[in-house]
C-alpha cells in the first residue's frame, strides 16, 4: 500500500487530547495518548486523529514546562485551536499502566497509545469532541474532510520525493529510481539481493557476481 492510498484505506478512530496536549502531538513533541479504556486488539496499525478538546488547560501547560514534565514550553491559550482535528498518526503500541518498556514522560496511564509518523494537516478540521477515556468514530462529514487532508500532506510528501529523485538522478546522469528500487537492496548488476539466512548479509544469487562466502562457514 502506497502512502498515497494508506490514507484512503485504512481506519481512521477519533482521540480526544487536550490542549496543549493535541498541540504537542501535531508537532511531535508528545509520542503518546493516555486513555482510560484499552482499544480492541487490532487497533494496532490504524489511524488516530488527535481531536484537541473544547478547552485549554493552563494546568496542563505548567506541567510540560516544569522539571518534573517533559521540559515543553507550549503555545498559550488563543494560540492553537480546540474542537478540531489537527494531526493524524498511526497506532505503532499500546501500554498498560504499569509498563516498563515505553519509558517517557508523556506516559501518565494507564493505557498509553503510542504513534509513529504523526501528520500535521494543514488545517485544523472543525469536529465536537468525543470522549476523552476512549478512541470513538468520527462523524462521517468530518472523517473525509480528515482523509482529504491526510491523503494531501501524503500526496506532497510523495511528490517532493520524486523531485529531489529527479534531481539527484540528473546530478548522477542516471534515470530516477523506480519505487521497487528505493525498497529492494540493488546489487550492481541491477539484480534485487536476497539476505543469507544465516549471516544476514546481503547477497546476489546471479551467475556473473561472485558466489557469496558466508562468515559461519569458517567459524567453529
Amino acid at each position: 500500500m502506497s502512502p498515497c492510498d494508506a490514507p484512503m484505506r485504512v481506519p481512521i478512530f477519533g482521540a480526544t487530547a487536550l490542549q496543549p496536549w493535541a498541540w504537542a502531538v501535531q508537532v511531535r513533541n508528545a509520542p503518546v495518548l493516555n486513555l482510560h479504556r484499552p482499544p480492541a486488539p487490532d487497533v494496532l496499525g490504524t489511524y488516530v486523529a488527535v481531536c484537541a478538546a473544547a478547552e485549554y488547560v493552563p494546568e496542563l501547560a505548567e506541567w510540560m514546562a516544569s522539571w518534573h514534565g517533559p521540559g515543553v514550553s507550549a503555545p498559550r491559550a488563543g494560540e492553537v485551536p480546540t474542537s478540531a482535528v489537527v494531526a493524524v498518526a498511526r497506532v505503532a503500541a499500546v501500554s498498560l499502566w504499569p509498563d516498563g518498556e515505553q519509558q517517557s514522560r508523556w506516559y501518565v496511564g494507564p493505557v498509553g497509545l503510542w504513534l509513529e509518523e504523526p501528520v500535521a494537516l494543514p488545517e485544523p478540521v472543525a469536529c465536537p469532541p468525543g470522549p476523552a477515556d476512549a478512541l470513538w468514530e468520527l462523524p462521517a462529514p468530518t472523517l473525509a474532510r480528515v482523509r482529504l487532508a491526510f491523503g494531501s500532506v501524503a500526496q506532497a510528501d510523495r511528490a517532493r520525493w520524486d523531485t529531489y529523485e529527479a534531481r539527484a538522478a540528473r546530478a548522477e546522469s542516471r534515470e530516477p529510481a523506480t519505487l521497487r528500487e528505493r525498497v529492494l537492496r540493488m546489487c550492481t548488476c541491477r539484480r534485487a539481493m536476497t539476505p543469507c539466512r544465516t549471516c544476514r548479509s546481503w547477497r546476489c544469487t546471479a551467475p556473473g557476481c561472485p558466489p557469496h562466502t558466508c562468515a559461519a562457514v569458517g567459524s567453529p
